[in-house]
């Protein structure tokens, strides 16, 4: 049996099977089970359908339907499942999709009972990847980074060039040099705090619902795990960054979405760079949690393992539960961008036009 070694070590070690999180091996192979039985007796309101094609290369859809059908109280989830039995469909793959994933896509769609929504259908799923994404954002009030350049930008402004459609992209930061094939530019932005780490942010956004995460914080301008220093847990979003973030997915047309920013040293305004439809939900860096945990964990569960009080003070998993209920209640419309709120700029930062999508120096 696939980790049954590991399983058994930690086990006969001592660990108790609630310390024992996604992973290969006959605890996790138990709970599956248990599971499926419920699915099949309709136990919860709600049967989810995470639609993730094979050719996804990360596989995040298995461990989120695990953690959803161990945490949830109102819904069974399933990878693949069948999308007619479905009350409501997510469309969770590898982004962009190509025109072999859009046709498996499109085919288990079609499936869908009439009335039931999907969340993050095909039609948006790609929206950060259209060269119109940055220049939407901007014109409905989100603050993004500048990607426009002219002559009077070469040899003096700083940006980031960003490889075009890898996972973890090849970044450079320097002095605009021009355009370069396979690559984006973005101004870059300074995300250093007073003790002159870099920060970079990031919130999830489900319906109306958001939930800050964490701030990973490092050493070196791109803020990545590379370059990490530590992680902070749990920070408090500002009103203006709560709007910012629902206004990303209202004016995308997106149900769901990981937002990734950064703040500005001077000031500390927020500059939005990344939004993934298809995000790590297990959790990539583990080091501040508790050491006799085993296997991967979903991200909603950190603060109820480091006994932090969750964002509005309800367990995360109530509220994801909550938003799901009114999700597959409400159905889809065409959204209307909203007003960007008090505060919010009209136009990018700089004051320049705004182009195709890139991502700040963080």
């Amino acid at each position: 049996m696939r980790g049954f070694p590991d399983h058994l070590r930690w086990l006969l070690t001592g660990t108790p099977p609630s310390r024992i999180g996604f992973s290969p091996g006959p605890v996790t192979d138990l709970r599956k089970a248990r599971h499926a039985l419920g699915r099949a007796a309709r136990t919860r309101p709600l049967r989810l359908c995470l639609l993730e094609h094979d050719t996804s290369t990360m596989f995040f859809a298995e461990p989120t339907a695990f953690w959803i059908n161990q945490r949830s109280r109102v819904c069974w989830a399933e990878r693949n499942g069948p999308p007619e039995r479905a009350d409501l469909v997510w469309v969770f793959t590898q982004d962009p999709l190509d025109a072999e994933v859009r046709a498996w896509l499109d085919a288990q769609l079609r499936r869908v009972r009439p009335g039931v929504r999907v969340l993050n259908p095909p039609a948006v799923y790609d929206a950060y990847h259209r060269e119109d994404c940055f220049p939407r954002l901007a014109a409905a009030g989100v603050r993004v980074p500048r990607t426009t350049f002219d002559a009077t930008d070469v040899g003096v402004t700083e940006v980031v060039y960003k490889a075009v459609g890898e996972q973890a992209a090849r970044k450079e930061r320097c002095r605009y040099d021009g355009p370069r094939p396979g690559y984006n530019a973005a101004v870059a932005h300074d995300s250093r705090g007073a003790d002159g780490r870099y920060r970079r942010y990031r919130a999830f956004v489900l319906g109306d619902l958001v939930l800050p995460e964490d701030v990973l914080v490092a050493d070196h301008w791109n803020a990545s795990l590379r370059h990490l220093v530590t992680v902070e847990r749990n920070y408090a979003l500002t009103a203006f960054e709560r709007a910012q973030l629902r206004l990303i997915t209202a004016t995308l047309g997106l149900d769901f979405a990981c937002v990734d920013y950064l703040r500005e040293r001077d000031g500390g305004a927020p500059v939005f760079h990344d939004v993934n439809v298809y995000p790590t939900v297990v959790g990539a860096w583990q080091g501040d949690m508790p050491p006799g945990d085993r296997g991967r964990w979903h991200v909603f569960d950190n603060c109820a393992r480091l006994g932090l009080t969750p964002p509005g003070g309800e367990p995360v998993w109530r509220q994801f539960d909550a938003e799901l209920l009114r999700l597959a209640s409400t159905p889809k419309v065409d959204r209307v961008t909203p007003r960007a709120g008090r505060g919010a700029r009209r136009r990018p930062p700089g004051g320049h036009a705004p182009a195709r999508a890139g991502t700040a120096g963080t």
